[in-house]
């Protein structure tokens, strides 16, 4: 095989299909991957619209961050502690030399790669990538299914919050947000003991059905309940220890302030697609509040994702949502965007199996 297929990001609120890449070959110390699954996610549609908010975000671009595949080729100098045939998922962030307007070096595969570094497969949506050294690599299980397994990335933003806020079992967690990073914090978060809260709006109907079957305690539909009155009277009038803002909305960060208690933390994560977000400060100062901004896991936290998933029992079939393949990008970017006539809790782009 001597070329490939990837989508592009344009930047401009439009992608393309190609199937003129040539095939990704590894960089000094590096790796090839042959992408099996990427799964898509809310933040690609504000990367699909040229929105920069990551380190050295460019446009156009292979994008992708939710990556698991196969290490397909190695470098003869590679150290990543894996073999050819692996299968791996891939932490986005990476660490290279500093340049202009990137002075720590921070890169993340799926948005700070152009075109025309190297074979400009840099991203899940594309059938390879290239993998640069330091990268970190952990191993899979072959017994789930690689479109499953994308969950990992998530996952690891659940497990690297939830920790930071240090979630105890018997606490309440509101989680604002059915989307497939609110679904996956419910699940985690029932793990540790929490009594779960999940709130969302009259269209997300099959989202908060979901968020029941994965271990949400309590589901509530802001079109019909003042989510305020009801987290009050299921906390018998104290409010919850933890809200976690996974929503799109720009009224739910503040929202933020009247669910939780006195001395409580909040995390931000809900990207609002650079809208204005009112805030009452007062709020914070007043309840001795502290506010996390969410933005992505840790070495440490993938590491940990990676190993749950691997012991099977974690809900990730209820968490996969609909799954396509290349040929069928369109409608996987309808059901991101939600402007298809199917629902879903989460889009997953899966590639064929390689050949040769």
């Amino acid at each position: 095989m001597t070329s490939c297929r990837a989508v592009v990001f344009s930047g401009d609120g439009t992608w393309e299909r190609r199937d003129d890449f040539a095939v990704a070959t590894a960089p000094p110390g590096g790796a090839v991957l042959a992408v099996e699954a990427v799964g898509l996610c809310h933040s690609d549609v504000a990367q699909l619209n040229g929105h920069k908010h990551v380190p050295g975000e460019v446009s156009p671009t292979v994008p992708g961050h939710e990556i698991v595949g196969r290490v397909h080729a190695l470098d003869d100098d590679a150290d990543l502690g894996v073999e050819v045939g692996d299968r791996v998922a891939v932490n986005i962030v990476t660490y290279g030399a500093p340049y202009e307007g990137n002075p720590f070096g921070v890169r993340c595969y799926g948005y700070s790669f152009g075109l025309d570094e190297r074979e400009g497969l840099w991203g899940g949506y594309g059938e390879y990538m290239s993998i640069l050294p330091g990268t970190q690599l952990v191993g899979l299980s072959d017994d789930i299914s690689a479109e499953e397994l994308t969950l990992f990335e998530p996952l690891s933003n659940m497990v690297a919050w939830l920790a930071k806020v240090n979630l105890q079992a018997g606490q309440t967690i509101v989680i604002q947000g059915p989307g497939h990073m609110g679904l996956t914090c419910a699940a985690y978060a029932k793990t540790l003991g929490a009594t779960v809260i999940v709130t969302g709006t009259g269209d997300d109907a099959l989202r908060l059905d979901v968020a029941r079957e994965v271990g949400a305690d309590h589901t509530i539909d802001v079109t019909v309940d003042d989510p305020v009155e009801v987290v009050q009277d299921l906390t018998g009038g104290f409010g919850a220890s933890v809200v976690v803002d996974l929503a799109s909305a720009p009224s739910t960060p503040s929202l933020c302030f009247d669910l939780v208690h006195h001395g409580g933390q909040v995390v931000w994560a809900g990207l609002k697609d650079r809208a204005a977000v009112p805030v009452v400060t007062d709020k914070v100062v007043m309840k001795s509040l502290t506010v996390h901004g969410g933005a992505g896991g840790t070495p440490e936290s993938v590491a940990e994702a990676c190993r749950i998933l691997n012991e099977g029992d974690f809900p990730t079939g209820p968490l996969l949502g609909e799954v396509v393949g290349l040929e069928d990008i369109d409608r996987a970017m309808d059901i991101l965007l939600r402007t298809s006539e199917t629902d879903a809790v989460r889009a997953v782009l899966k590639h064929a199996p390689v050949s040769g």
